[in-house]
């Protein structure tokens, strides 16, 4: 008895040290064709550079109201383009990549003193730089999906900096802390899911991003091939793939 006590707990020390070691030398092939946020700037682009972070943005407008604009997951301030103009008629209009996404710098675990840019609390330290460095008062915050939690978060730490609050779909509430168990963020954090985790992630570069995007439509029949174009070009930025997953693991739910 005492022999298959020994072999099963050899079997076992086996299979654990399997799960720590494979995942570490797993081969991940580098990204292929990409290049810096700025090898991809337009002509109205503009770079500001907070705690570090080149944070990309777009502006319309001026005078007041101020309208921040605050996109979704997987998306840029190339959502808000139908938008900008039309707003720019009613004030100033800012449109912004958040961490992680879009033409915005992509700081890797390690790079950064502080609050982790990626997160919720890290998104609102740096709204609140990117007003002050642009002189903005006082704005009227309009998130979509993620931005509106971020947008939400920001205005009850700093309501007297709020004039307006809209929120567009926003990705507020308990439903993902309910489904998603406790242990999973420390088990997607490791070192060997940090490693494999952008092979997971990549597949939004194909098929798979396609069809999220045909589902975040109302009526996908208007999706033209602009539209793709404009979604997948921050896919051609130096490791996008280590920011998303950087991105999905430090998101800490907030009670909103």
């Amino acid at each position: 008895m005492k022999r298959v006590w020994k072999i099963l707990g050899a079997i076992l020390l086996f299979a654990i040290l399997m799960l720590l070691i494979v995942p570490l030398i797993y081969p991940v092939p580098p990204l292929k064709d990409t290049v810096s946020e700025k090898d991809l700037a337009e002509p109205d682009s503009r770079f500001i550079d907070i705690n570090g972070v080149a944070i990309h943005y777009k502006e319309a407008g001026k005078g007041e109201p101020v309208f921040v604009l605050l996109h979704g997951f997987g998306a840029s301030e190339f959502s808000w383009r139908e938008v900008m103009q039309p707003l720019s008629g009613q004030g100033r209009v800012i449109a912004y990549d958040r961490p992680g996404f879009g033409l915005t710098s992509r700081p890797m675990s390690g790079d950064w003193t502080g609050t982790n840019p990626y997160g919720v609390q890290g998104n609102v330290e740096m709204l609140d730089d990117l007003m002050n460095q642009l002189g903005v008062e006082k704005a009227v915050l309009v998130g979509n999906s993620a931005g509106g939690s971020v947008a939400a978060a920001y205005a009850i730490e700093h309501p007297d900096r709020v004039q307006g609050l809209v929120l567009v779909d926003p990705a507020i509430g308990n439903g993902n802390r309910e489904r998603i168990p406790s242990w999973s963020s420390l088990f997607i954090a490791t070192p060997q899911m940090r490693h494999i985790g952008q092979l997971l992630v990549r597949s939004i570069a194909g098929k798979t991003g396609d069809e999220t995007i045909r589902l975040a439509w109302h009526d996908p029949s208007r999706i033209d091939q602009q539209v793709y174009d404009g979604y997948r070009k921050p896919l051609k930025v130096n490791n996008w793939d280590k920011a998303l997953y950087e991105f999905t693991i430090a998101q800490n739910s907030e009670d909103l």
